[in-house]
């Protein structure tokens, strides 16, 4: 990841922030017009001070006091309100940007294949979501436009100064390579030390996601003091890195102040030189030190980018490379449609590794009728799990392939193949939101009544009437209000709504106890009722029904039968079964 950030650079970031503003380029070039009349007005403001010191002071003429000081106010109120109107109108443009990237951001990370997310920090993930994308919405925010103002401003002064006065202007100009050279030294320095920052700040929140999700792990193994001294662990080198390019920065700004006094010196030492040989007035010198501050702006707004820049890169780095993570499994070019299927489903030949050391799965064969009970059997680590994995294309086979009536997965479009799958798991993922909003997940468009069968089908229907609120309750943050049973009802019922024909059950009834098991067996023998399904069973008692039974081990298939068949072969089933008995 650090190869990418590092080769990021300001100019390509503010090319890939130009491409995303293009469609707001209306806006845009209504807030440069109108800093086009700010800079004019700034430079026009202290010519009204030099007339009110040089003309109408010295001929104590109070009307023409008041007359400059009309037109500046005049001036101070055109400007405010053009500066009011190009704050909003970047500020409009900085949010639709921002949250167009962060919709793409967004889609582009759920775009990418399962085997991203098990590589990849969910803590992290949100940071770059977050905090980085925060950081590169301050580049286009209403400060930076501030900044582009002040340029305009700093052209205009610097050709009147350079007509008015060549030599002053010249002395002036002796302290722009200087802070040109400090600009240098600092940006590398400072850039550094906030990759830094962001990566231990990605720690930090990872930590705390890790942490929240894993409460009950952290109360009953009672670690909350050791899961404390690690989050403190991790703040403390935040604290470092932060205080690193804190240090950078502090000693940074101060040097370019330094630097601006040189040149106020230079004015002031030169002009009251001049005034007092009667070569240039006191009003000249008022105005040339308000001059030297518009320079000076400029340059000491881009001091305080600086800082922002270098942090932006670096989290344009890591947005980068979520943009140019693509996912390798994905749907071929005029992809067939999965709408049915009518004989079987075929592994032929199939192999899998998750790296080249370790085979998951070897030369497998086997074959899925329609309308059938296939059952999957094996120690931890035999690889069924990871059977139901390629049937859904989460991974893709390392070699062989799986077909469906003789086509091969990888011709169908993926969502077609998925959305004919039905899963349910020992691990529930549910929805922080009410029981309704769980069940009609990834569900459109259906009725009440299909909701309502949906609900008594998964023997759901006395716990729900149960509830004051009924469907409409809320179940917490992955469902932590219910019990174990009570989230594997509302996940098959949530399968009987999408009513996929194909149907996987991965020890669905493994971690429930005897009770909660016969009712959530129940409601899975009315879910596999005229579905094609594959069960991933740990206890045999269970699939003694299926049409064939295959047993793994080690990733190879070394027996396949039904219940019957295989306690004749009194072989590994035989024994397998001979032991859960016992």
């Amino acid at each position: 990841m650090n190869s990418k950030t590092n080769q990021a650079t300001i100019f390509s970031m503010l090319q890939f922030l130009f491409k995303k503003m293009k469609k707001e380029k209306v806006l845009i070039i209504f807030s440069f017009i109108l800093l086009l009349g700010i800079s004019f007005l700034e430079f026009k403001i202290p010519q009204m001070t030099q007339q009110i010191i040089d003309v109408s002071i010295p001929e104590k003429s109070f009307q023409g006091i008041i007359y400059h000081v009309s037109i500046l106010l005049g001036l101070a109120f055109i400007l405010s309100l053009l500066s009011y109107l190009s704050t909003m109108s970047m500020s409009r443009v900085s949010q639709d940007v921002i949250i167009d990237l962060r919709v793409d951001l967004y889609q582009q990370i759920l775009r990418q294949d399962y085997a991203y997310f098990e590589d990849t920090k969910t803590g992290d993930l949100m940071t770059r979501l977050s905090s980085d994308v925060k950081q590169l919405q301050d580049l286009i925010s209403p400060q930076s436009l501030k900044l582009i103002s002040s340029l305009f401003t700093f052209i205009f002064i610097y050709i009147f100064m350079l007509l008015q006065d060549t030599t002053l202007t010249l002395l002036i100009t002796i302290t722009f390579p200087i802070l040109y050279l400090l600009n240098v030294f600092f940006s590398s320095h400072i850039k550094a030390a906030y990759q830094k920052v962001r990566a231990s700040t990605s720690t930090i929140n990872n930590q705390m996601q890790n942490g929240l999700t894993s409460i009950l792990l952290i109360k009953t193994f009672a670690t909350e003091e050791k899961e404390v001294a690690s989050f403190n662990q991790a703040n403390q080198q935040n604290k470092k890195d932060y205080l690193e390019a804190m240090t950078y920065q502090t000693v940074f700004s101060p040097s370019i102040d330094f630097i601006n006094y040189i040149g106020m010196a230079i004015v002031l030492i030169y002009l009251g030189n001049e005034i007092i040989k009667g070569n240039q007035t006191v009003g000249s010198l008022v105005a040339y030190l308000a001059y030297l501050r518009m320079l000076q702006n400029p340059i000491r707004s881009f001091t305080q980018m600086i800082s922002r820049f270098q942090q932006s890169v670096v989290s344009y780095g890591r947005i980068i490379e979520i943009y140019e993570s693509n996912p390798k499994i994905t749907s071929p070019e005029n992809a067939y449609s999965l709408d049915y299927f009518q004989q079987n489903i075929q592994f032929n030949d199939v192999s899998f590794n998750y790296n080249k050391d370790s085979a998951v799965l070897n030369q497998v064969d086997f074959t899925v009728k329609k309308g059938l009970v296939t059952a999957l059997v094996g120690v931890s680590g035999s690889g069924k799990s990871t059977i139901t994995k390629l049937l859904e294309r989460l991974y893709d086979v390392s070699s062989g392939y799986i077909s469906f009536d003789g086509n091969n997965i990888k011709d169908y479009s993926i969502s077609s193949l998925r959305k004919n799958i039905g899963l349910v798991s020992q691990d529930i993922e549910l929805i922080d939101g009410t029981i309704y909003e769980n069940i009609i997940y990834g569900a459109d468009n259906k009725k009440m009544t299909d909701i309502v069968n949906a609900v008594h089908a998964a023997n759901l229907s006395d716990f729900v009437n149960s509830l004051p609120k009924g469907l409409e309750t809320q179940i917490g943050e992955r469902g932590i209000k219910l019990s174990g049973g009570q989230k594997q009802r509302i996940a098959i019922a949530r399968i009987f709504l999408k009513n996929a024909p194909i149907l996987i059950l991965d020890e669905a009834t493994a971690s429930l106890d005897n009770e909660s098991e016969r009712y959530i067996q129940e409601s899975l023998d009315r879910l596999m009722t005229n579905r094609t399904t594959l069960v991933i069973a740990h206890r045999l008692s269970t699939i003694q029904q299926a049409h064939n039974i295959i047993i793994l081990e080690k990733g190879e298939i070394v027996e396949q039968g039904t219940h019957e068949e295989l306690l004749t072969n009194n072989s590994r089933y035989s024994d397998l079964y001979q032991a859960q008995l016992s």
